[in-house]
């Protein structure tokens, strides 16, 4: 992988998104979207994609930073680690041939676990939006049988036929919200992390393959040392047989 490689990714696909960020919020619909949102779910959906946008850029950082560290032969990092245990399971085998199947797994399984919760936030959000489609029907159906019931009471009406508007407004900009943020942005993050991490495991795993895992089956490297308590065979005799006499 290039050196930064995921940290370009991170920095193009965030700016798309400010980007069109900044547009509507020049239009003024990110302020017409909160002001018309009854049951604030877009503000909690707001905070969480926050949080978890931190939270998921911190992540990339820090495989960005390992992907380095791995590309650049440093004997830190969770390439090294994984290469220790590699030695250590080769000693324990006595220098026998080693499946690193079990290894890989529990390595990427490790790595996925790390950015799972952004997987879980962005399918929270979307599941919020539609709970705030359900909220904001039930408003305006609400308004609507104040409306049929009071026909004939004009302000009523009017108050109903706001609460109508203001019910389908919940409904549709949590849904917008739910969907832009976790469906998209943070799925986007989530993605980017998946791949880099697959490549990462990827590259440790035939690295060792290659060149680890063959010097230590032939002795190299840390392979299993002899015991030292173990017994010496006897020196041949090398003395010359005493001529008979």
């Amino acid at each position: 992988m290039r050196h930064n490689a995921l940290i370009y990714k991170w920095l193009i696909g965030n700016a798309f998104g400010f980007l069109i960020l900044f547009m509507i919020w020049r239009q003024g619909w990110i302020g017409l979207v909160l002001r018309s949102d009854a049951s604030y779910l877009t503000w909690v959906m707001s905070a969480l994609f926050i949080v978890f946008w931190l939270v998921s850029s911190y992540r990339v950082f820090i495989i960005n930073k390992e992907s380095n560290q791995f590309a650049m032969g440093n004997s830190e990092g969770i390439g090294a680690k994984y290469f220790e245990k590699l030695r250590i399971k080769s000693r324990n085998q006595n220098g026998n041939a080693i499946d690193q199947g079990m290894l890989a797994s529990t390595l990427r399984g490790e790595l996925v676990m790390s950015i799972h919760v952004i997987q879980y936030i962005s399918n929270t959000l979307i599941l919020l939006g539609l709970i705030g489609t359900v909220v904001g029907f039930v408003i305006a159906v609400s308004g609507l049988g104040v409306t049929l019931g009071q026909g004939d009471d004009m302000e009523q009406v009017k108050g109903a036929l706001g609460q109508i508007i203001d019910g389908m407004s919940v409904a549709l900009f949590t849904t917008l919200v739910g969907s832009v943020l976790g469906g998209l942005w943070l799925q986007v993050h989530y993605q980017i992390l998946l791949k880099a991490i697959s490549t990462l495991v990827f590259q440790i795993v035939e690295r060792a393959e290659l060149e680890i895992i063959p010097g230590l089956q032939t002795g190299g490297g840390h392979a299993a040392a002899p015991a030292t308590g173990a017994p010496k065979s006897p020196a041949p005799d090398t003395a010359p047989a005493s001529a008979a006499g």
